[in-house]
Protein backbone atom coordinates (compact mmCIF):
# COMPACT_ATOMS: atom_id res chain seq x y z
CA UNK A 1 0.00 0.00 0.00
CA UNK A 2 1.33 3.34 -1.05
CA UNK A 3 1.92 5.85 1.80
CA UNK A 4 0.59 9.14 1.48
CA UNK A 5 3.25 11.92 1.13
CA UNK A 6 3.94 13.86 4.28
CA UNK A 7 3.09 17.44 4.34
CA UNK A 8 5.76 20.25 4.75
CA UNK A 9 7.33 20.57 8.18
CA UNK A 10 6.02 23.17 10.38
CA UNK A 11 7.90 26.27 11.41
CA UNK A 12 8.39 25.06 14.86
CA UNK A 13 9.87 21.92 13.55
CA UNK A 14 12.15 23.88 11.34
CA UNK A 15 13.04 26.24 14.20
CA UNK A 16 13.64 23.41 16.55
CA UNK A 17 15.80 21.68 14.03
CA UNK A 18 17.65 25.02 13.37
CA UNK A 19 18.26 25.51 17.09
CA UNK A 20 19.38 21.93 17.42
CA UNK A 21 21.70 22.47 14.47
CA UNK A 22 23.02 25.74 15.95
CA UNK A 23 23.58 23.99 19.24
CA UNK A 24 25.49 21.29 17.43
CA UNK A 25 27.48 23.97 15.56
CA UNK A 26 28.22 25.78 18.81
CA UNK A 27 29.31 22.54 20.39
CA UNK A 28 31.42 21.78 17.34
CA UNK A 29 32.90 25.29 17.39
CA UNK A 30 33.75 25.04 21.04
CA UNK A 31 35.41 21.70 20.38
CA UNK A 32 37.29 23.18 17.48
CA UNK A 33 38.33 26.19 19.62
CA UNK A 34 39.56 23.88 22.33
CA UNK A 35 41.34 21.77 19.76
CA UNK A 36 42.86 24.92 18.22
CA UNK A 37 44.02 26.06 21.66
CA UNK A 38 45.53 22.63 22.22
CA UNK A 39 47.20 22.81 18.81
CA UNK A 40 48.52 26.29 19.65
CA UNK A 41 49.98 24.96 22.87
CA UNK A 42 51.46 22.03 21.05
CA UNK A 43 52.85 24.41 18.41
CA UNK A 44 54.45 26.60 21.06
CA UNK A 45 55.79 23.49 22.74
CA UNK A 46 57.14 22.34 19.40
CA UNK A 47 58.74 25.76 18.84
CA UNK A 48 60.39 25.60 22.28
CA UNK A 49 61.48 22.09 21.55
CA UNK A 50 62.75 23.24 18.15
CA UNK A 51 64.81 25.99 19.78
CA UNK A 52 66.14 23.48 22.28
CA UNK A 53 66.89 21.07 19.50
CA UNK A 54 68.63 23.85 17.56
CA UNK A 55 70.92 24.60 20.55
CA UNK A 56 71.44 20.91 21.10
CA UNK A 57 72.24 20.50 17.43
CA UNK A 58 74.82 23.31 17.60
CA UNK A 59 76.32 21.70 20.69
CA UNK A 60 76.32 18.32 18.99
CA UNK A 61 78.00 19.82 15.90
CA UNK A 62 80.61 21.42 18.14
CA UNK A 63 81.09 18.14 20.01
CA UNK A 64 81.32 16.32 16.69
CA UNK A 65 84.04 18.72 15.52
CA UNK A 66 85.91 18.25 18.78
CA UNK A 67 85.52 14.49 18.46
CA UNK A 68 86.85 14.64 14.90
CA UNK A 69 89.90 16.59 16.14
CA UNK A 70 90.39 14.12 18.96
CA UNK A 71 89.99 11.31 16.48
CA UNK A 72 92.69 12.89 14.28
CA UNK A 73 94.94 13.23 17.32
CA UNK A 74 94.24 9.63 18.28
CA UNK A 75 95.01 8.52 14.73
CA UNK A 76 98.31 10.50 14.83
CA UNK A 77 99.14 9.01 18.22
CA UNK A 78 98.24 5.61 16.88
CA UNK A 79 100.56 6.11 13.90
CA UNK A 80 103.35 7.25 16.23
CA UNK A 81 102.71 4.28 18.49
CA UNK A 82 102.86 1.97 15.50
CA UNK A 83 106.17 3.56 14.44
CA UNK A 84 107.51 3.28 17.99
CA UNK A 85 106.30 -0.27 18.12
CA UNK A 86 108.28 -1.07 14.98
CA UNK A 87 111.36 0.66 16.46
CA UNK A 88 110.93 -1.19 19.75
CA UNK A 89 110.48 -4.43 17.88
CA UNK A 90 113.71 -3.73 15.95
CA UNK A 91 115.57 -2.82 19.14
CA UNK A 92 114.14 -5.86 20.85
CA UNK A 93 115.43 -8.00 18.02
CA UNK A 94 118.86 -6.35 18.37
CA UNK A 95 118.80 -6.86 22.13
CA UNK A 96 117.86 -10.46 21.68
CA UNK A 97 120.74 -10.87 19.23
CA UNK A 98 123.13 -9.13 21.65
CA UNK A 99 121.83 -11.29 24.47
CA UNK A 100 122.61 -14.35 22.40
CA UNK A 101 126.08 -12.99 21.64
CA UNK A 102 126.64 -12.19 25.33
CA UNK A 103 125.58 -15.67 26.26
CA UNK A 104 128.04 -17.08 23.76
CA UNK A 105 130.75 -14.69 25.00
CA UNK A 106 129.99 -15.60 28.60
CA UNK A 107 130.38 -19.24 27.74
CA UNK A 108 133.69 -18.47 25.97
CA UNK A 109 134.95 -16.31 28.85
CA UNK A 110 133.98 -18.97 31.33
CA UNK A 111 135.90 -21.50 29.31
CA UNK A 112 138.94 -19.21 28.99
CA UNK A 113 138.79 -18.29 32.68
CA UNK A 114 138.83 -21.92 33.60
CA UNK A 115 141.75 -22.48 31.24
CA UNK A 116 143.65 -19.41 32.51
CA UNK A 117 143.02 -20.40 36.10
CA UNK A 118 144.57 -23.76 35.38
CA UNK A 119 147.50 -22.09 33.59
CA UNK A 120 147.92 -19.57 36.45
CA UNK A 121 148.04 -22.36 38.98
CA UNK A 122 150.66 -24.11 36.85
CA UNK A 123 152.64 -20.87 36.48
CA UNK A 124 152.35 -20.14 40.19
CA UNK A 125 153.77 -23.53 40.96
CA UNK A 126 156.51 -22.99 38.35
CA UNK A 127 157.29 -19.51 39.73
CA UNK A 128 157.45 -20.90 43.23
CA UNK A 129 159.96 -23.45 42.00
CA UNK A 130 161.88 -20.73 40.08
CA UNK A 131 161.82 -18.52 43.15
CA UNK A 132 163.38 -21.24 45.24
CA UNK A 133 165.98 -21.84 42.53
CA UNK A 134 166.69 -18.10 42.14
CA UNK A 135 166.96 -17.71 45.89
CA UNK A 136 169.60 -20.41 45.91
CA UNK A 137 171.34 -18.83 42.90
CA UNK A 138 171.13 -15.39 44.53
CA UNK A 139 172.83 -16.72 47.61
CA UNK A 140 175.53 -18.17 45.38
CA UNK A 141 175.86 -14.92 43.39
CA UNK A 142 175.98 -12.92 46.62
CA UNK A 143 178.82 -15.09 47.81
CA UNK A 144 180.58 -14.65 44.47
CA UNK A 145 179.99 -10.89 44.62
CA UNK A 146 181.47 -10.64 48.09
CA UNK A 147 184.45 -12.63 46.85
CA UNK A 148 184.75 -10.33 43.81
CA UNK A 149 184.57 -7.25 46.03
CA UNK A 150 187.33 -8.64 48.21
CA UNK A 151 189.41 -9.34 45.11
CA UNK A 152 188.65 -5.86 43.76
CA UNK A 153 189.83 -4.32 47.03
CA UNK A 154 192.97 -6.41 46.80
CA UNK A 155 193.82 -5.41 43.22
CA UNK A 156 193.02 -1.77 43.97
CA UNK A 157 195.42 -1.94 46.88
CA UNK A 158 197.98 -3.49 44.53
CA UNK A 159 197.37 -0.75 41.96
CA UNK A 160 197.91 1.93 44.59
CA UNK A 161 201.11 0.19 45.73
CA UNK A 162 202.29 0.09 42.12
CA UNK A 163 201.55 3.79 41.75
CA UNK A 164 203.57 4.50 44.89
CA UNK A 165 206.37 2.35 43.50
CA UNK A 166 206.21 4.21 40.20
CA UNK A 167 206.54 7.56 41.98
CA UNK A 168 209.51 6.17 43.92
CA UNK A 169 211.14 4.91 40.73
CA UNK A 170 210.61 8.27 39.05
CA UNK A 171 212.24 10.00 41.97
CA UNK A 172 215.15 7.58 41.85
CA UNK A 173 215.45 7.93 38.09
CA UNK A 174 216.05 11.63 38.49
CA UNK A 175 219.26 10.89 40.38
CA UNK A 176 220.95 8.78 37.69
CA UNK A 177 221.94 9.20 34.07
CA UNK A 178 220.53 6.66 31.63
CA UNK A 179 220.90 6.09 27.94
CA UNK A 180 218.09 7.32 25.75
CA UNK A 181 217.07 3.72 25.11
CA UNK A 182 217.05 2.92 28.83
CA UNK A 183 215.04 6.06 29.58
CA UNK A 184 212.54 5.19 26.84
CA UNK A 185 212.18 1.64 28.13
CA UNK A 186 211.61 2.73 31.73
CA UNK A 187 209.11 5.41 30.75
CA UNK A 188 207.16 2.95 28.58
CA UNK A 189 206.81 0.47 31.45
CA UNK A 190 205.85 3.21 33.91
CA UNK A 191 203.31 4.65 31.47
CA UNK A 192 201.64 1.25 31.03
CA UNK A 193 201.36 0.77 34.80
CA UNK A 194 200.05 4.24 35.64
CA UNK A 195 197.84 4.52 32.56
CA UNK A 196 196.00 1.23 32.99
CA UNK A 197 195.78 1.84 36.75
CA UNK A 198 194.00 5.17 36.15
CA UNK A 199 191.60 3.55 33.70
CA UNK A 200 190.72 0.83 36.21
CA UNK A 201 190.32 3.22 39.13
CA UNK A 202 187.87 5.36 37.13
CA UNK A 203 185.03 2.89 37.60
CA UNK A 204 182.28 5.31 36.58
CA UNK A 205 183.83 6.40 33.29
CA UNK A 206 185.96 3.58 31.88
CA UNK A 207 183.13 1.40 30.49
CA UNK A 208 185.49 -1.57 30.66
CA UNK A 209 184.07 -5.08 30.45
CA UNK A 210 185.13 -7.85 32.81
CA UNK A 211 187.46 -9.31 30.18
CA UNK A 212 189.00 -5.90 29.49
CA UNK A 213 189.63 -5.32 33.19
CA UNK A 214 191.44 -8.65 33.37
CA UNK A 215 193.44 -7.64 30.29
CA UNK A 216 194.41 -4.30 31.86
CA UNK A 217 195.44 -6.02 35.10
CA UNK A 218 197.57 -8.43 33.07
CA UNK A 219 199.28 -5.47 31.35
CA UNK A 220 199.98 -3.90 34.76
CA UNK A 221 201.34 -7.19 36.09
CA UNK A 222 203.56 -7.80 33.06
CA UNK A 223 204.84 -4.22 33.01
CA UNK A 224 205.56 -4.37 36.74
CA UNK A 225 207.45 -7.64 36.42
CA UNK A 226 209.33 -6.37 33.38
CA UNK A 227 210.15 -3.13 35.17
CA UNK A 228 211.40 -4.93 38.27
CA UNK A 229 213.59 -7.21 36.17
CA UNK A 230 214.93 -4.26 34.19
CA UNK A 231 215.75 -2.32 37.36
CA UNK A 232 217.64 -5.36 38.67
CA UNK A 233 219.62 -5.49 35.42
CA UNK A 234 220.45 -1.79 35.72
CA UNK A 235 221.51 -2.19 39.36
CA UNK A 236 223.88 -5.11 38.59
CA UNK A 237 225.31 -3.43 35.47
CA UNK A 238 225.65 -4.76 31.92
CA UNK A 239 227.24 -8.17 31.45
CA UNK A 240 229.11 -7.23 28.26
CA UNK A 241 231.36 -4.23 28.06
CA UNK A 242 230.72 -2.43 24.79
CA UNK A 243 231.24 1.02 23.43
CA UNK A 244 229.81 3.73 25.65
CA UNK A 245 226.23 4.49 24.74
CA UNK A 246 224.98 7.99 24.27
CA UNK A 247 223.40 9.14 27.52
CA UNK A 248 220.59 11.53 28.06
CA UNK A 249 220.22 13.39 31.30
CA UNK A 250 216.82 12.63 32.80
CA UNK A 251 215.11 15.86 33.63
CA UNK A 252 213.07 15.91 36.83
CA UNK A 253 209.72 14.29 36.05
CA UNK A 254 206.71 16.48 35.72
CA UNK A 255 204.53 15.60 38.67
CA UNK A 256 201.04 15.23 37.25
CA UNK A 257 198.60 16.97 39.50
CA UNK A 258 195.64 15.04 40.76
CA UNK A 259 192.71 15.24 38.38
CA UNK A 260 190.66 18.19 39.61
CA UNK A 261 187.20 17.48 40.91
CA UNK A 262 184.31 19.24 39.17
CA UNK A 263 183.96 22.79 40.47
CA UNK A 264 180.66 24.23 41.69
CA UNK A 265 180.45 27.98 42.28
CA UNK A 266 178.08 29.00 45.10
CA UNK A 267 176.97 32.65 45.02
CA UNK A 268 175.50 33.30 48.48
CA UNK A 269 176.23 35.44 51.52
CA UNK A 270 174.04 33.38 53.88
CA UNK A 271 176.50 31.39 55.99
CA UNK A 272 174.01 28.65 56.91
CA UNK A 273 173.06 28.15 53.25
CA UNK A 274 176.72 27.99 52.20
CA UNK A 275 177.54 25.42 54.87
CA UNK A 276 174.57 23.22 53.93
CA UNK A 277 175.37 23.22 50.21
CA UNK A 278 179.07 22.67 50.90
CA UNK A 279 178.41 19.67 53.17
CA UNK A 280 176.29 18.01 50.49
CA UNK A 281 178.65 18.66 47.56
CA UNK A 282 181.99 17.95 49.24
CA UNK A 283 180.66 14.60 50.44
CA UNK A 284 180.28 13.61 46.77
CA UNK A 285 183.70 14.84 45.71
CA UNK A 286 182.93 18.28 44.27
CA UNK A 287 185.23 21.27 44.69
CA UNK A 288 183.37 24.29 46.08
CA UNK A 289 184.12 27.96 45.45
CA UNK A 290 182.17 30.79 47.11
CA UNK A 291 181.24 34.29 45.94
CA UNK A 292 179.72 36.76 48.37
CA UNK A 293 178.05 39.07 45.86
CA UNK A 294 177.02 39.28 42.22
CA UNK A 295 180.15 41.09 41.04
CA UNK A 296 182.52 38.47 42.49
CA UNK A 297 180.29 35.66 41.20
CA UNK A 298 180.36 36.99 37.62
CA UNK A 299 184.13 37.40 37.66
CA UNK A 300 184.75 33.96 39.22
CA UNK A 301 182.34 32.23 36.81
CA UNK A 302 184.25 33.57 33.81
CA UNK A 303 187.57 32.48 35.32
CA UNK A 304 186.65 29.09 36.80
CA UNK A 305 184.15 27.86 34.18
CA UNK A 306 182.42 25.73 36.85
CA UNK A 307 180.31 22.66 36.26
CA UNK A 308 177.34 24.61 37.68
CA UNK A 309 176.44 27.67 39.73
CA UNK A 310 174.23 27.83 42.83
CA UNK A 311 172.76 31.34 43.19
CA UNK A 312 170.86 32.59 46.23
CA UNK A 313 167.74 34.52 45.15
CA UNK A 314 168.57 37.09 47.87
CA UNK A 315 172.15 37.64 46.69
CA UNK A 316 173.45 41.18 47.17
CA UNK A 317 173.29 43.74 45.76
CA UNK A 318 170.50 43.26 43.18
CA UNK A 319 169.31 39.68 43.76
CA UNK A 320 169.85 36.38 41.98
CA UNK A 321 167.84 37.32 38.89
CA UNK A 322 170.16 40.21 38.09
CA UNK A 323 173.18 37.91 38.24
CA UNK A 324 171.45 35.34 36.02
CA UNK A 325 170.76 38.04 33.43
CA UNK A 326 174.41 39.13 33.52
CA UNK A 327 175.62 35.54 33.14
CA UNK A 328 173.33 35.03 30.13
CA UNK A 329 174.70 38.18 28.51
CA UNK A 330 178.36 37.09 28.70
CA UNK A 331 179.74 34.76 26.03
CA UNK A 332 182.06 33.06 28.55
CA UNK A 333 179.32 32.35 31.08
CA UNK A 334 176.06 31.98 29.13
CA UNK A 335 176.35 28.17 28.90
CA UNK A 336 177.07 27.56 32.61
CA UNK A 337 174.12 25.69 34.22
CA UNK A 338 172.46 27.73 36.99
CA UNK A 339 170.42 26.64 40.03
CA UNK A 340 168.40 29.33 41.81
CA UNK A 341 168.00 28.83 45.57
CA UNK A 342 164.78 30.48 46.81
CA UNK A 343 162.64 30.29 49.94
CA UNK A 344 159.46 29.09 48.26
CA UNK A 345 157.59 28.73 44.99
CA UNK A 346 156.07 32.21 45.31
CA UNK A 347 159.51 33.80 45.34
CA UNK A 348 160.52 31.65 42.39
CA UNK A 349 157.40 32.54 40.39
CA UNK A 350 158.29 36.20 40.64
CA UNK A 351 161.42 35.56 38.59
CA UNK A 352 161.75 34.78 34.91
CA UNK A 353 162.46 31.05 34.76
CA UNK A 354 163.55 29.09 31.70
CA UNK A 355 167.30 29.69 31.92
CA UNK A 356 167.87 27.91 35.22
CA UNK A 357 166.78 25.16 37.58
CA UNK A 358 165.16 25.82 40.93
CA UNK A 359 165.59 24.43 44.46
CA UNK A 360 163.57 25.42 47.51
CA UNK A 361 165.22 26.27 50.80
CA UNK A 362 166.14 24.33 52.86
CA UNK A 363 168.05 22.42 50.21
CA UNK A 364 167.18 18.74 49.74
CA UNK A 365 170.33 16.67 49.23
CA UNK A 366 168.73 14.11 46.91
CA UNK A 367 167.33 16.79 44.58
CA UNK A 368 170.67 18.61 44.58
CA UNK A 369 172.64 15.48 43.68
CA UNK A 370 170.18 14.61 40.91
CA UNK A 371 170.86 18.02 39.38
CA UNK A 372 174.62 17.51 39.70
CA UNK A 373 174.34 14.14 37.94
CA UNK A 374 172.42 15.85 35.14
CA UNK A 375 175.03 18.60 34.78
CA UNK A 376 177.91 16.09 34.72
CA UNK A 377 176.10 14.14 32.00
CA UNK A 378 175.60 17.34 29.98
CA UNK A 379 179.28 18.21 30.44
CA UNK A 380 180.31 14.75 29.24
CA UNK A 381 178.05 15.13 26.20
CA UNK A 382 179.52 18.54 25.39
CA UNK A 383 183.01 17.09 25.69
CA UNK A 384 182.10 14.06 23.58
CA UNK A 385 180.58 16.29 20.89
CA UNK A 386 183.88 18.18 20.59
CA UNK A 387 186.10 15.10 20.69
CA UNK A 388 187.63 14.05 17.36
CA UNK A 389 185.63 11.44 15.50
CA UNK A 390 188.70 9.41 14.51
CA UNK A 391 192.19 9.14 16.00
CA UNK A 392 195.24 7.39 14.52
CA UNK A 393 197.64 5.94 17.12
CA UNK A 394 201.12 5.17 15.75
CA UNK A 395 203.19 3.20 18.30
CA UNK A 396 205.15 -0.05 18.23
CA UNK A 397 204.20 -0.75 21.88
CA UNK A 398 200.88 -2.65 21.81
CA UNK A 399 200.28 -1.83 25.47
CA UNK A 400 200.33 1.88 24.74
CA UNK A 401 197.92 1.59 21.78
CA UNK A 402 195.62 -0.53 23.93
CA UNK A 403 195.82 2.07 26.72
CA UNK A 404 194.83 4.88 24.35
CA UNK A 405 191.91 2.79 23.06
CA UNK A 406 190.73 2.21 26.65
CA UNK A 407 190.92 5.92 27.52
CA UNK A 408 189.00 6.97 24.38
CA UNK A 409 186.37 4.20 24.54
CA UNK A 410 183.78 6.21 26.55
CA UNK A 411 183.67 8.86 23.79
CA UNK A 412 182.88 6.48 20.89
CA UNK A 413 185.98 7.59 18.99
CA UNK A 414 187.09 5.47 16.05
CA UNK A 415 190.67 4.52 17.00
CA UNK A 416 192.96 3.45 14.14
CA UNK A 417 196.16 1.63 15.15
CA UNK A 418 199.48 1.46 13.29
CA UNK A 419 202.19 -0.77 14.81
CA UNK A 420 205.09 0.97 13.04
CA UNK A 421 205.98 4.17 11.25
CA UNK A 422 205.44 2.87 7.72
CA UNK A 423 201.93 1.68 8.57
CA UNK A 424 201.28 5.03 10.25
CA UNK A 425 202.18 6.95 7.09
CA UNK A 426 199.99 4.68 4.98
CA UNK A 427 196.97 4.98 7.29
CA UNK A 428 197.44 8.72 7.79
CA UNK A 429 197.44 9.41 4.05
CA UNK A 430 194.57 7.01 3.31
CA UNK A 431 192.16 7.67 6.19
CA UNK A 432 192.83 11.36 7.01
CA UNK A 433 191.96 11.05 10.75
CA UNK A 434 190.96 14.03 12.91
CA UNK A 435 194.01 13.59 15.17
CA UNK A 436 197.25 11.60 15.16
CA UNK A 437 198.90 10.37 18.39
CA UNK A 438 202.50 9.52 17.51
CA UNK A 439 205.44 7.87 19.29
CA UNK A 440 208.91 9.02 18.22
CA UNK A 441 211.09 6.00 19.00
CA UNK A 442 210.07 3.12 16.72
CA UNK A 443 212.17 0.60 14.80
CA UNK A 444 212.54 1.25 11.10
CA UNK A 445 210.60 4.41 10.27
CA UNK A 446 210.61 6.56 13.42
CA UNK A 447 208.19 9.31 14.44
CA UNK A 448 210.27 12.11 12.92
CA UNK A 449 210.04 10.46 9.49
CA UNK A 450 206.28 9.94 9.92
CA UNK A 451 205.81 13.67 10.63
CA UNK A 452 207.91 14.64 7.62
CA UNK A 453 206.02 12.29 5.28
CA UNK A 454 202.57 13.41 6.41
CA UNK A 455 203.41 17.11 6.18
CA UNK A 456 204.20 16.68 2.48
CA UNK A 457 200.54 15.86 1.76
CA UNK A 458 198.28 18.92 1.50
CA UNK A 459 195.34 17.29 3.32
CA UNK A 460 197.29 15.22 5.86
CA UNK A 461 199.33 18.31 6.71
CA UNK A 462 196.18 19.84 8.27
CA UNK A 463 195.72 16.93 10.71
CA UNK A 464 196.92 17.83 14.24
CA UNK A 465 199.73 15.62 15.56
CA UNK A 466 200.17 14.93 19.27
CA UNK A 467 203.60 13.51 20.14
CA UNK A 468 203.13 10.99 22.98
CA UNK A 469 206.51 9.44 23.63
CA UNK A 470 208.77 8.05 26.33
CA UNK A 471 211.81 9.58 24.64
CA UNK A 472 213.69 12.32 26.44
CA UNK A 473 213.13 15.33 24.20
CA UNK A 474 216.27 17.32 23.43
CA UNK A 475 216.54 20.84 22.11
CA UNK A 476 217.48 19.38 18.73
CA UNK A 477 214.31 17.26 18.75
CA UNK A 478 212.16 20.31 19.48
CA UNK A 479 213.86 22.26 16.71
CA UNK A 480 213.29 19.37 14.32
CA UNK A 481 209.57 19.20 15.16
CA UNK A 482 208.97 22.96 15.32
CA UNK A 483 205.91 23.97 13.29
CA UNK A 484 204.91 20.40 12.46
CA UNK A 485 203.09 19.27 15.60
CA UNK A 486 200.48 20.67 17.99
CA UNK A 487 201.50 19.15 21.34
CA UNK A 488 204.39 17.18 22.79
CA UNK A 489 204.00 15.19 26.02
CA UNK A 490 205.98 12.43 27.69
CA UNK A 491 204.39 9.13 28.55
CA UNK A 492 203.54 8.75 32.21
CA UNK A 493 203.96 12.44 33.06
CA UNK A 494 200.30 13.51 32.78
CA UNK A 495 197.13 11.96 34.14
CA UNK A 496 194.37 10.35 32.11
CA UNK A 497 192.13 13.38 32.64
CA UNK A 498 194.86 15.74 31.45
CA UNK A 499 195.46 13.55 28.41
CA UNK A 500 191.74 13.57 27.55
CA UNK A 501 191.53 17.32 28.13
CA UNK A 502 194.37 17.80 25.65
CA UNK A 503 192.58 15.69 23.02
CA UNK A 504 189.34 17.55 23.77
CA UNK A 505 191.04 20.90 23.12
CA UNK A 506 192.56 19.58 19.91
CA UNK A 507 189.09 18.59 18.72
CA UNK A 508 187.64 21.94 19.81
CA UNK A 509 190.30 23.88 17.90
CA UNK A 510 189.66 21.81 14.77
CA UNK A 511 186.12 23.24 14.72
CA UNK A 512 187.42 26.84 14.68
CA UNK A 513 188.81 28.69 11.67
CA UNK A 514 192.39 27.51 11.03
CA UNK A 515 195.04 29.73 12.54
CA UNK A 516 198.77 29.51 13.06
CA UNK A 517 199.53 27.74 16.32
CA UNK A 518 202.98 27.44 17.88
CA UNK A 519 204.23 24.02 18.91
CA UNK A 520 203.71 23.12 22.54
Amino acid sequence: MTAEPAGPPSFEDVLARGQEFLAQLATLYQGMAREQADQQKKLEALRGAQQQWTGERARLIKDAERLRQEEDAVRADNAALKANQKSYESRLADLQQQAEQLEALHAHVTQQTTKLAAEWIARRDALAADNQRLTAEMAEVRGTLYLSLDREKQWKAQVWKLQDAVRTLRGAAGLVSLTAEQSHHLASQLNAITGFAEVLLDEAGNRATGDERQEFLQHIKESGAHLADYVRQLSTGPKDEGPPAQTAEISPPIEAPHSPAPTVLVAASDLALRERVESFLRRDGYQIEFAGDGEDALRMAARLQPLAMMIDAELAPAGGQDLIDQLAGEARTKDIPVVLLARNDQEHQGLSSGRYDFLSKPINRQQLMQMMDKYELLADRRRASKMPASVLVVDDDSRNTRLVEAMLKPFNINVLVARDGAAGIKLGLARKPDLIILDLMMPGVDGFEVVAALRKDAVAAQVPILIYTAKTITAADRERLQGSIQSLIRKGEISKEQFLELIYRRGERRKRPPAAEPAA
